[in-house]
């Protein structure tokens, strides 16, 4: 249930289309974090107390040159969908997220998700 809740707080953000600003995982994958254009602010998405961070990055995409040397308006990732549902294994609750921002598709399986409007 806490999923859905949190599901709405990303959904009223109006998320589609949004530009991804940043994309980073931190304390050897134990939290990521993931930072979005809305309108006049950003949203960030912290998912930390991570078990699983899985990257799958469209192979046919031709990365013309690193990501590191692109600016944020050259970013290509944009959000177009976000599932994020209630996770129980062995008793213990986890949140589990889909993220699709082609060319690349995200899966984290966390204990906690903070989302922050700045």
């Amino acid at each position: 249930m806490e999923a859905e809740q949190l599901l709405k707080k990303i959904e009223d953000s109006h998320y589609w289309d949004a530009r991804v600003k940043r994309l980073s995982t931190n304390f050897f994958g134990d939290e990521l974090v993931l930072v979005y254009e809305d309108d006049d602010r950003e949203v960030v998405l912290k998912f930390s107390n991570c078990y699983q961070i899985n990257y799958n990055h469209a192979l046919n995409y031709d990365k013309e040159k690193p990501v590191r040397e692109l600016n944020s308006n050259q970013l290509p990732y944009f959000l177009q969908n976000i599932e994020l549902q209630d996770y129980i294994s062995n008793g213990i609750k986890y949140f589990k997220c889909k993220i699709a921002m082609p060319p690349l598709d995200l899966e984290i399986l966390s204990k906690e998700l903070i989302v922050l409007k700045k």
